[in-house]
């Protein structure tokens, strides 16, 4: 019974864990519920464990290490990607 339970749930946590990086890494409720199904599915199929759970902590250490980012460089970040976003648009465009 335990180990039913522990089968069920452990890939809900992981699912979870990866769905809130996610959103607070990109804000967007779509991208985070649809990478977080990869640790879900994968755990509850009881296939690519260790591939899904890698998933998940790369997730949560880049979610971390975002947060500890000091604001300064996460403007910086901000305007050198709109800039190449500009960019990729303006050659879209030309060709």
């Amino acid at each position: 019974m335990e180990r039913t339970i522990v089968a069920f749930a452990k890939p809900i946590a992981l699912g979870l864990i990866c769905f809130v990086s996610i959103l607070y890494i990109s804000k967007n409720v779509g991208a985070a519920f649809v990478i977080s199904l990869v640790p879900l599915l994968l755990g509850w199929l009881g296939i690519m464990e260790t591939f899904a759970y890698a998933i998940a902590a790369m997730v949560f250490l880049a979610a971390v290490a975002w947060a500890a980012t000091p604001v300064s460089v996460k403007s910086i970040l901000a305007e050198h990607s709109e800039r190449a976003l500009t960019d990729i648009q303006q050659e879209i465009k030309t060709r």
